[in-house]
């Protein structure tokens, strides 16, 4: 079964969410695991791309925004696709498709309305669907 984790952090911005995927996303990829990364849109996706190109200045976490790609991350606007890895990292506002599939499935909580909306109804679909949900207060 399909291990789910909730980050909840202090931060109220958007970009802090983004960044704390990105350490999620290379400290996952250094220890060997696939990460699929699945953005809320096609905005976030870019922002995605380009903060993990730029993500530390002595090299960057090796990435794709196609779905069939051999690179560790993936950026994706889907979870239904041929990437079935050890971590997505789910930054959409909905359920995620296929989402048993992975080992592990991670939701970023940030201090804003809309965010804290839909992770909790995100929350509650999980526990709905009889999966443990692990709460990690940062």
């Amino acid at each position: 079964m399909t291990r789910i984790d909730f980050y909840v952090l202090q931060a109220q911005g958007r970009n802090e969410r983004l960044q704390f995927a990105a350490r999620l996303a290379d400290k996952a990829w250094q220890q060997g695991c696939k990460v699929l990364i699945r953005a809320a849109d096609a905005v976030m996706a870019e922002e995605l791309d380009t903060l993990l190109w730029h993500f530390k200045p002595e090299s960057f976490i090796p990435h794709s925004r196609e779905p069939a790609s051999e690179d560790p991350v993936v950026i994706s606007l889907s979870a239904a696709n041929p990437f079935h890895g050890e971590l997505l990292i789910n930054l959409a506002d909905n359920l995620p498709e296929d989402f048993g599939h992975f080992q592990r499935l991670t939701e970023i909580v940030v201090q804003m309305p809309e965010v804290l909306s839909a992770t909790r109804l995100l929350f509650g679909q999980y526990r709905e669907r009889g999966y443990q949900v692990n709460t990690h207060k940062l």
